[in-house]
């Protein structure tokens, strides 16, 4: 047995290294092995279906799911308007009537602006922003042929009167 272990010390291990522990590292990698290749052993299935060695499984197929909502640029959605209302000025207050509001809508899957909530603007400005994008209507956002809610912002501008 000593002729051996020099044997496969010699040809097989550099100088140093534990023959004998090497070996049951080898014997405990072949073991994993065995186990994972063994046809049904992991297999949550009835073993009267195996094949000749062969598993009847298969990878589950990963359905991407369709998101709910998808962001879209400003400038990008601004372009699919298919029906526009200006706002209208608030009555003088003696306030500055120009600027420009910012707004946060949905538009659902038809089209039609769901929300509007104001970001940013002129405050006094606000209100006459809300009620007239409420009222745009969009062409119908696609992915995958269905349609889908969208996430975007409105710049709604009031020029200088």
């Amino acid at each position: 047995m000593s002729g051996f272990r020099e044997l496969i010390g010699h040809f097989l291990f550099p100088a140093g290294v534990n023959v004998l522990g090497a070996l049951l590292k080898l014997k405990s990698v072949s073991f994993c092995l065995s186990v994972l290749c063994t046809p049904g052993l992991m297999a949550k299935q009835d073993p009267s279906t195996l094949e000749a060695g062969r598993t009847s499984q298969r990878a589950p197929v990963a359905q991407a799911r369709q998101p709910h909502r998808i962001r879209v640029n400003e400038d990008v959605q601004k372009a699919k308007v298919v029906h526009l209302v200006s706002p209208v000025y608030p009555p003088i207050t003696g306030k500055r009537l120009d600027g420009t509001v910012v707004l946060h809508v949905i538009v659902g899957q038809n089209g039609a602006v769901n929300s509007a909530r104001y970001i940013s603007g002129p405050t006094n400005l606000k209100e006459s922003a809300v009620k007239a994008v409420l009222q745009w209507r969009y062409e119908p956002t696609l992915v995958n042929g269905a349609p889908i809610e969208v996430d975007t912002s409105v710049s709604v501008v009031f020029p200088h009167l």
